[in-house]
């Protein structure tokens, strides 16, 4: 069964997909070429199917149409797909507000112009805290293999090289030893067995979570709650999760900055927070949005 789901523009889903590294990683495949996500999809534990998501070229001047392709078990299966879709591609947020801030200034001019300014996140709250800690003190390339190692425990679908991201059951059954001697995570084995163990507890707040009812301080206090999570990766899960209110000024933006607004002068953290100040509680999107259009990371690059 194949069907058109229509979003309102300014929406590209190139664009979306490269916000970040999450598209390199289980349960998805992005086919550069052939502009097409493959994504498998669980719809229940046991019932896992793969999905294909790319972009109809209609050139529609009010929306933008996307082509889902898959082997669907029923056409209530669409409604899940939709939910799941809009929740990763974080379609429920008004960005109206944001993208009035960027008429004002000529790089961040062409974010509703390519259709850009939404952050591409994973299924679940686990999911994204997990990949999250295993990219934590590492180069982005031994991230990926790490996260894929340690995917080959996810549900396979069935006909399809692609797995479901694994649950934490499954990540448990494993073991420490297979993190380590797998996965190659070294120290972060104990943060992601304490992560498990923990998201196997039922957690009220979840669901105010994915729903944006939290505030910035709530939310980053949240993430900070989980061992493993230090200060610059807590404001990146928030951003994530639609909170732009603090940067996660780490090495990467220290030598963005410093070769882009700093004339080759390494500015500190506060410097490039008061930088980007009159963005008010948009300013990390900000900078996110400025850094992939200055080419700061190259996604085809890997």
């Amino acid at each position: 069964m194949d069907f058109i789901y229509e979003i309102p523009k300014p929406f590209s889903f190139e664009a979306t997909v490269k916000t970040h590294g999450w598209f390199q990683l289980t349960p998805f495949y992005w086919d550069n070429q052939a502009k097409i996500l493959r994504w498998a999809v669980g719809l229940d534990s046991t019932n896992p199917v793969l999905i294909s998501v790319s972009e109809d070229n209609d050139h529609n001047q009010t929306s933008t149409k996307l082509l889902f392709t898959g082997s669907f078990p029923d056409d209530g299966i669409k409604d899940i797909i939709i939910r799941k879709f809009r929740h990763i591609f974080n379609l429920n947020m008004d960005l109206t507000g944001f993208y009035k801030i960027c008429s004002r200034y000529p790089i961040l001019q062409k974010v509703p112009q390519l259709g850009m300014g939404r952050i591409m996140r994973c299924e679940s709250v686990f999911e994204d805290v997990f990949k999250s800690i295993c990219g934590t003190n590492v180069q982005w390339k031994q991230a990926v293999t790490m996260i894929n190692n340690i995917a080959r425990l996810g549900t396979p679908v069935p006909g399809s090289d692609l797995r479901l991201f694994p649950s934490p059951e499954q990540i448990l059954d494993a073991g420490e030893q297979f993190l380590k001697e797998t996965g190659r995570v070294g120290y972060r084995s104990g943060y992601l067995i304490d992560l498990c163990q923990r998201s196997l507890q039922h957690d009220q707040m979840l669901t105010q979570i994915e729903n944006g009812s939290l505030s910035y301080n709530e939310l980053n206090k949240y993430f900070l709650s989980f061992k493993g999570i230090g200060k610059i990766t807590a404001r990146y899960l928030c951003a994530l999760y639609g909170k732009y209110d603090e940067l996660a000024v780490d090495s990467l933006v220290i030598s963005y900055m410093t070769k882009t607004h700093f004339k080759g002068i390494k500015p500190t953290a506060k410097k490039v927070e008061d930088f980007y100040s009159e963005f008010g509680s948009w300013k990390y999107l900000a900078y996110w949005m400025e850094f992939i259009i200055n080419k700061g990371w190259n996604p085809d690059a890997g």
